[in-house]
């Protein structure tokens, strides 16, 4: 009703980090802030996400935090300039790596919070509360902040945004960098439910 009497009235602006991943950025310019987006696929494809993620945190001379359930993050693989701007927050449970997240959220000073989840068992992830992820959208909505939360499965009902990773790798693979693999990934965004783009379906290329 109000958009009917004032149509002239300006809209608020949408806020995107672009990851420098070009699938991912090319409908709206990257992830949305004030939103809960949901990153779905192996752990491997996580971590391609997870390096453009700290890459792009750098570019911007941002800050990020890494909630790691499973202790799968190797500080090792990343130069000093990308951890310097990561807080990582291991933790063993899904139940602690929530907790740490709705911390991080409620404090505000980091534009963009990872909570990865992709090596939870589905008993553990059955366990969080559907009224956890309505919780930090709205947090996020108030901070303005990008929570991405990682998963090997849907399972974030809240979720405004979906991204969906898909890679048919073999034993090649292994052979081949992060950067390498980025092309061979398939990548689906749905939005409230709605496919809205399938992108970048290009194959891994066997030696």
């Amino acid at each position: 009703m109000l958009a009917r009497r004032f149509p002239e009235a300006a809209r608020p602006v949408e806020r995107h980090w672009a990851t420098g991943w070009a699938a991912i950025d090319e409908e709206s310019g990257g992830l949305k802030h004030g939103a809960v987006t949901e990153l779905c696929g192996s752990s491997a494809c996580g971590r391609v996400f997870l390096d453009r993620a700290f890459a792009s945190v750098r570019e911007r001379g941002s800050f990020a935090g890494l909630v790691d359930c499973g202790r799968t993050f190797d500080p090792g693989s990343y130069e000093a300039t990308v951890l310097a701007r990561v807080l990582t927050v291991f933790c063993t449970t899904a139940e602690q790596g929530v907790k740490v997240t709705d911390l991080l959220l409620r404090d505000g000073n980091l534009p963009l919070v990872l909570l990865d989840l992709q090596t939870m068992a589905p008993r553990q992830l059955g366990r969080i509360p559907m009224s956890t992820w309505h919780r930090f959208q709205r947090l996020v909505e108030k901070s303005g902040a990008v929570l991405v939360v990682l998963t090997p499965q849907p399972v974030v009902d809240a979720a405004r945004i979906r991204i969906v990773l898909h890679a048919p790798w073999d034993l090649a693979a292994l052979k081949r960098s992060r950067r390498e693999l980025m092309p061979g990934i398939a990548v689906q965004i749905f939005r409230r439910g709605r496919q809205v783009a399938a992108t970048e379906e290009t194959r891994v290329q066997t030696a």
